[in-house]
């Protein structure tokens, strides 16, 4: 059996996979680029398994790679992968939720720190050499607020949501949640109160997102969104741009309708220098890393081989973004695939 890794993939799981094929790690995870399609099928041609991260599986790939049997994908959403194609040649495509949960988490409850005690700010002009502020104290002019008894709203409770909760608990903290799609009883395991959007807007004093983007979720906050929040209200995205509509952010922003923003995701990556958020005062950016951890490298390689292995002994693992493409027979041939690499 031969497998074909363009993910990042930890050296642990690569020797795991090892033991069962023979492994090619090459492409986007060790040079940062990706491969063209027609890269990538001179080099799948011969594979039974092909692993990727961000590198673009087209229906080609499928078409011109005979011996495919299963594409890994270490990506909760498998967005770079035609998946219509690979149900079509019945390929079942593996993907890796909750990858990088613990890791954007943790950038959340960062960007919320960052905002409350104005640390961006004060980094850059203390590195500028200014300490006091227009002959205003530095104790006086970054004074911010603490995290303890606020409320915080978050939009969104699915593997981020919830590992986000866990840690704001420790900070005492008071949680509301906005998602119509999640039981009664994981919200009260937890201990988080369930509202309206509307109402999250109007009670939160930090709002972070963690929602898919959809049809139902894109620019769901807008301007009729902004005009419900305090103007001492701090909005963190780690999630998706398109969350927001852009237009209404800059807007609140200049006219000061809410404190500030952190932002880890733009519209377009990169962003261009000369874009008017990155030279605003109460905007605080990263460069979307938010799952850029070594952690996530170990988190979704193994994530995507437990599920892989599981198809390779014939049973049908949780993580995989095409179901209906696992019929008896294809189960069968995964089955017969792993039977001959032991």
């Amino acid at each position: 059996m031969k497998a074909l890794v363009t993910a990042s993939f930890s050296e642990k799981e690569l020797a795991r996979l090892r033991e069962k094929a023979e492994v090619v790690h090459e492409g986007w995870g060790l040079t940062g680029d990706d491969m063209s399609t027609e890269q990538l099928i001179n080099v799948a041609g011969d594979k039974e398994i092909l692993i990727v991260e961000l590198q673009e599986v087209e229906s080609a790939v499928f078409a011109n790679c005979p011996n495919l049997k299963v594409v890994g994908c270490c990506r909760g959403n498998p967005v770079n992968i035609d998946l219509a194609a690979a149900t079509r040649y019945g390929i079942p495509v593996v993907n890796t939720p909750g990858r990088n949960a613990v890791a954007v988490a943790e950038l959340t409850v960062a960007l919320m720190i960052n905002l409350a005690r104005k640390i961006g700010p004060a980094y850059r002009n203390l590195k500028n050499g200014l300490w006091d502020i227009d002959d205003v104290m530095a104790f006086v002019y970054y004074k911010g607020i603490e995290l303890y008894g606020k409320t915080i709203g978050l939009i969104g409770f699915g593997a981020i949501g919830i590992e986000v909760a866990k840690r704001l608990k420790a900070f005492g903290t008071k949680i509301l949640v906005y998602d119509p799609y999640i039981p009664e009883d994981v919200l009260a395991r937890y201990g988080v109160e369930k509202v309206s959007l509307q109402e999250l807007l109007t009670r939160s004093r930090i709002i972070s997102l963690h929602a898919a983007v959809t049809q139902e979720t894109k620019g769901m906050i807008g301007k009729d969104e902004f005009c419900l929040l305090k103007p001492d209200t701090f909005l963190i995205n780690t999630s998706r741009a398109d969350l927001i509509d852009r237009a209404a952010l800059v807007d609140a922003l200049k006219n000061k309708r809410i404190a500030g923003v952190a932002l880890d995701v733009f519209t377009e990556e990169p962003v261009a220098p000369e874009d008017e958020l990155l030279k605003m005062e109460n905007v605080f950016v990263t460069p979307h890393i938010g799952g850029a951890t070594f952690e996530v490298e170990d988190h979704h390689a193994r994530i995507v081989l437990d599920g892989i292995f599981t198809l390779l002994s014939g049973e049908i693992p949780k993580n995989i973004a095409n179901p209906e493409v696992l019929s008896d027979a294809c189960l069968a041939r995964l089955k017969a695939l792993g039977a001959r690499s032991q």
